[in-house]
């Protein structure tokens, strides 16, 4: 018999140890989380789990270090393919060899967990994402997302590099590409707080080799390269943030509001928001020909433009270069302008999880 306590803690433990942390929480909030997701058998595998960026390691090399659980191989097996399918680990198949690993809490299994929310489950993550870490965690200050303009914001612009160009990052990918319910929009549901922004759903993207574990598990619906730009577009006229994987060669594509998903709504309370986000713009007026008709303050996500004096302010440590204002003005009185100091995201995922393992550890050794 698993000991819960124990496991559960040993658990947290490890996950604390990965490139994005999962610390110790005030009155405890992350091992109610953990038990919430996790059986005690669940818990006691996944302390026995590697992390990467994909899953590296097959049934064989995993088995050994659980023979005290007194299961066969098989029985292994079945545990942790039901562990892929809640969304617990992450898992990959190339023709009949599967690979697990574990994943971290964010990107990770909270995603993980489309169409599987409950409101016990959501009552658990709110408690998580609203009790603070015990120890102060510092931050690496390299993103998981990053923020690139929508397209009719940067028309206008002499160059804009292809990793801020959200059309050639697609038709650089070779896919598969699937199209995903918004997990932040589905807890919202449940809580009866219905997204402000959009009444579609299924418009989180998926690309690349993550998206191959989807289609397996049956977590999106995969879609053609025409009909994702098409999904795309329906995504920028409806005012959302394009929040990509901070990549080069993306893995997904987050459409994010103000009302709902986390990677806004967590910071907007900060003194300054724009210090949370990886943007290589800003959006600038022109005074001369702004209207003062406020629509650019009725769709910034981040309320980041306000009036004054019947003219548009922006106001610069919250605007994170989106270009949803500069696509909605009709007098033309707003433009996009890139940041002095340009941001270049890794190349890949394996790249940037890399970057952000390295930075942790400096900071850690620094702290000591």
């Amino acid at each position: 018999m698993v000991e819960e306590v124990d496991v559960y803690r040993a658990l947290q433990r490890h996950m604390d140890k990965f490139p994005i942390r999962f610390p110790e929480r005030e009155g405890g909030a992350e091992i109610h989380l953990l038990k919430r997701l996790f059986t005690p058998l669940e818990a006691k595998i996944a302390t026995q789990l590697k992390w990467t960026p994909y899953p590296s390691e097959t049934l064989d090399i995993i088995y050994p270090r659980l023979k005290d659980t007194g299961m066969s191989k098989e029985e292994l097996g079945g545990v942790l393919d039901e562990m892929a399918r809640k969304g617990l680990i992450m898992y990959l198949k190339d023709g009949e060899t599967k690979y697990y690993g574990n994943a971290l809490w964010a990107i990770g299994i909270y995603e993980f967990l489309v169409d599987k929310l409950t409101e016990d489950i959501v009552a658990e993550i709110t408690r998580f994402h609203n009790s603070p870490p015990i120890q102060k965690i510092p931050r690496t200050g390299i993103g998981q997302l990053r923020t690139i303009p929508i397209e009719q914001s940067i028309m206008r612009e002499d160059s804009v590099a292809h990793y801020d160009d959200i059309r050639q990052l697609i038709e650089k990918s070779k896919g598969p590409f699937i199209l995903i319910n918004c997990i932040c929009r589905q807890a919202k549901d449940i809580e009866g707080k219905p997204c402000k922004a959009t009444n579609r759903r299924d418009l989180c993207i998926g690309i690349g080799k993550i998206t191959k574990m989807y289609i397996e598990l049956g977590w999106g619906r995969e879609v053609s390269k025409e009909e994702l730009l098409d999904t795309i577009r329906q995504n920028e006229e409806e005012g959302l943030v394009l929040q990509p994987s901070n990549t080069q060669e993306i893995e997904f594509l987050c459409s994010c509001c103000g009302c709902c998903c986390a990677a806004i709504v967590g910071t907007k309370g900060a003194p300054r928001p724009v210090d949370f986000f990886t943007t290589n713009y800003h959006a600038e007026v022109a005074s001369d020909l702004c209207s003062g008709c406020g629509t650019c303050v009725q769709v910034c996500q981040m309320d980041a433009s306000t009036l004054a004096e019947e003219t548009a302010t922006i106001d610069l440590e919250r605007c994170i270069g989106c270009g949803v204002c500069v696509a909605s003005c009709s007098s033309d009185a707003l433009k996009l302008v890139k940041k002095e100091k340009v941001q270049i995201p890794p190349e890949t995922f394996v790249d940037l999880y890399t970057q952000i393992e390295q930075r942790r550890r400096e900071l850690e050794k620094d702290a000591k």
